[in-house]
């Protein structure tokens, strides 16, 4: 009905009928004008979605810029005023929590943000940072973002824990669960689980069928003692156990392979001798080369003076008389071997326990007899190859009896070991052979030229291979271990306390572990089996190895709560950013 008349003759109209006792300058000065049309009129939904995004942009400049004098709280409240029509659409509304939403979320990644101290002291300064027509108001948006920063935090650090809590008692009745826990398990066992997965692959075996455990191959103090819980309980002992055994078989069929059987040794002698009495018969019937002993008058003449000859052509003689031999031609290659054989005998008596020749006296024994041979095998060819042979048929009878008496102080009682191994003996055992095979010969030789390389090896293996068991026995070892019961216990609370942010060491209190006796109760069904995988693991590396290097996927549900603690912040903050 009005709508022919202007404002003004409207006002003038109202004043003289309803407002007459008031100047009209001052009716006048109480209305407020506004003459412009809705400003959003006429926009597109993503202009209005668009505008609401710069007002978002613009709010925090001004909120910014009342720090610095850019802006005053008028400008704020001026601001809102012609804000409001943009506001009251849904697209604007829209647009400004996008806004937000964009400029609030990269605030998840500043470090520190997940914690809820972070949070807080993120949330606080959002809150600061918008514009403000008090000081009041300030204040409030400050409080409010702290709080929604560190108890959007704390909302999310519950329900992840909640989430793996759940899961963590649902998980020991399935497979796929009791597999993920054993690999759980394994990696807080061990001291370094990518170098302990990285030792497994590469595992093998010193001796030819005696396979490591993994508590032998990683020699990781934690596995071992994982390994030594699993063995001392009978539920879990035997896939361990048996691996034990095997390894053990294996290095009685090795040792046993080079030591052979008594009458393989005395067969391998009895050859040795009938070859030799051939080669040296040969050698003395040959006799010397009269061209090469002249040749080497001067060093035959100077070596027959020493003192050790000339005891030795004594002890030659008395030797040889034994046998019904009347020696007395020193120059021939049967003198010369009687005489070396004296030297044998004298040195023979030099390095025997309780001996009481001077460490020179034998040392200038072996040199003469070394400068003796070099002699012999010089003026007789045939005497050099009939040592030759000898050597050679020597080397399998060496190993054979160094096997076996290292078979003899392994095995205690038996060269076939029948009994306990005995490995703390044995390293320092196959040392003192060197010093058997020096008595033996004279000689200042190398294990490897009395004794064929493959069984130097074999022995060395074996060597090897009861270290790397004791040392899987001792590494690490503490007094007393936890039990299987228990390490499943921690392994729900450390899924719990994870996201709460309490350290894992409170799953080894004893508050812990009365929290852990209802879930091990429920876990009693499925604990044989996790030990099984246990068990199985440590007795094959390679299974082991892939157990810790397992890559547990979540589910969505899973990520959702493990981000939450991260993303649940933001709300709380837009509600601040919006109020």
């Amino acid at each position: 009905m009005y709508d022919g008349v202007s404002d003004e003759q409207l006002l003038i109209g109202l004043h003289k009928k309803f407002y007459s006792d008031i100047p009209f300058s001052k009716f006048n000065a109480a209305i407020q004008y506004d003459n412009k049309s809705d400003p959003t009129e006429g926009m597109s939904t993503f202009d209005k979605v668009a505008a609401g995004v710069g007002k978002s942009m613009h709010d925090l400049g001004q909120g910014l810029g009342q720090y610095v004098g850019l802006s005053s709280r008028d400008d704020v409240k001026e601001s809102r005023r012609l804000d409001a029509p943009l506001m009251r659409t849904t697209a604007g509304k829209t647009g400004d929590i996008a806004g937000n939403v964009a400029m609030t979320i990269p605030l998840a990644f500043v470090p520190g943000a997940n914690t809820v101290a972070g949070a807080g002291a993120i949330g606080a300064l959002t809150g600061l940072a918008q514009p403000s027509e008090s000081t009041k108001e300030t204040f409030t948006n400050a409080g409010l973002g702290g709080v929604a920063g560190a108890g959007g935090t704390l909302l999310g650090r519950g329900l992840a824990a909640a989430y793996q809590g759940a899961t963590g008692l649902l998980r020991p009745m399935t497979g796929k669960g009791q597999q993920q826990i054993a690999s759980e398990i394994l990696q807080a066992s061990a001291t370094d689980a990518g170098k302990a997965a990285q030792a497994a692959k590469s595992a093998r075996p010193l001796v030819p069928g005696s396979n490591p455990t993994m508590g032998q191959a990683a020699a990781d103090p934690g596995l071992a003692q994982l390994e030594r819980t699993l063995l001392n309980n009978p539920e879990s002992a035997g896939p361990l156990a048996a691996r034990y055994a095997e390894q053990q078989a294996a290095r009685r069929a090795a040792i046993a392979g080079v030591a052979g059987t008594p009458e393989t040794r005395a067969a391998l002698e009895a050859a040795r001798s009938t070859a030799a009495g051939q080669n040296y018969g040969k050698a003395m019937a040959e006799g010397i080369d009269s061209e090469m002993a002249a040749a080497l008058q001067p060093q035959i003449e100077s070596l027959m003076k020493r003192p050790s000859m000339q005891s030795a052509k004594m002890i030659a003689k008395s030797l040889a008389a034994e046998k019904d031999v009347a020696l007395k031609d020193f120059g021939s290659v049967e003198g010369l071997d009687w005489v070396k054989k004296a030297l044998d005998n004298q040195i023979s008596k030099a390095t025997a326990p309780g001996s009481s020749i001077g460490k020179e006296r034998l040392s200038g024994l072996l040199q003469t007899k070394q400068d003796l041979m070099s002699v012999i095998e010089q003026v007789s060819p045939s005497y050099k190859a009939a040592n030759d042979a000898f050597a050679a048929a020597s080397k399998p009878i060496n190993a054979a009896e160094v096997a076996a008496d290292l078979q003899r102080r392994l095995y205690k009682n038996a060269e076939w070991g029948a009994g306990k191994e005995m490995g703390s003996t044995y390293q320092g055992a196959l040392s003192d052979a060197l010093e058997s095979i020096k008595k033996q010969t004279g000689m200042n030789k190398a294990l490897a030229d009395v004794m064929p390389a493959a069984d130097v090896a074999t022995l060395e293996g074996i060597a090897k291979d009861l270290a790397r068991k004791e040392s899987g026995q001792t590494l690490g070892r503490a007094v007393g271990s936890p039990t299987m019961q228990n390490m499943m216990g921690q392994n729900l609370l450390n899924k719990i306390a994870g996201p709460l942010g309490i350290p894992q060491s409170f799953s080894q209190s004893v508050l812990a572990s009365a929290v852990s006796r209802p879930y091990d109760f429920v876990m009693k069904s499925a604990q044989p089996k996790i030990q099984g995988l246990l068990a199985e693991a440590m007795a094959d590396p390679q299974k082991a190895a892939a157990l810790l290097q397992m890559v547990q996927q979540q589910s969505k549900m899973g990520l959702l709560a493990s981000r939450a603690e991260k993303y649940l912040p933001v709300p709380g903050l837009l509600a601040v950013e919006n109020r």
